[in-house]
């Protein structure tokens, strides 16, 4: 992996605890419209005058729970995203999570898609599997070497009967 790749995994991974962040607002915009409905479904906060708001109370309660929920995993996503960012672990959840984020325009989609770009680079994706199955690169001097992932190959079934 080169230094560049570095640098970039390490900006990506400060930049989605930033976007963790800024999602907080969503959870707690939807704490507030989940307050509205038991509002309403208590009658504290009635429509108009001799209506009756116990009903109509129940749509806003579940929208801001719902809400809520997918704010509370837009953040957990992407405080995880950016731990796995740095420790090179969790490919798929970065990669899902960046186009996750490819929805929230337009910062939200600027990181979704220069993180997608990031991680689709061989040598950014060789980073994330496991030692054992990245071998390195004899001649490399640490300081710009490649990685090179070799395909395995797949067991010969049946296996060859021996010569007589």
């Amino acid at each position: 992996m080169t230094h560049n790749d570095e640098k970039h995994l390490h900006a990506l991974s400060c930049l989605h605890y930033v976007a963790a962040g800024f999602a907080t607002w969503i959870p707690l915009l939807g704490a507030v419209y989940t307050a509205v409905g038991v509002a309403l479904l208590l009658g504290k906060l009635p429509l108009a005058p001799g209506t009756s708001s116990r009903g109509f109370g129940w749509m806003p309660f579940a929208m801001g729970v719902f809400v809520i929920l997918i704010g509370v995993a837009t953040v957990g996503t992407n405080l995880l995203t950016g731990r796995s960012l740095r420790t090179r672990k969790r490919y798929t959840l970065c990669l899902l999570t960046s186009a996750m984020n490819c929805m929230h325009v337009p910062l939200g989609t600027l990181l979704g898609a220069f993180t997608l770009i990031v991680l689709c680079r061989p040598s950014v994706r060789a980073a994330f599997k496991p030692p054992s199955e990245r071998p390195v690169n004899p001649d490399a001097t640490g300081l710009g070497g490649t990685l090179e992932v070799k395909p395995a190959t797949p067991p010969r079934f049946p296996p060859p009967l021996p010569h007589r």
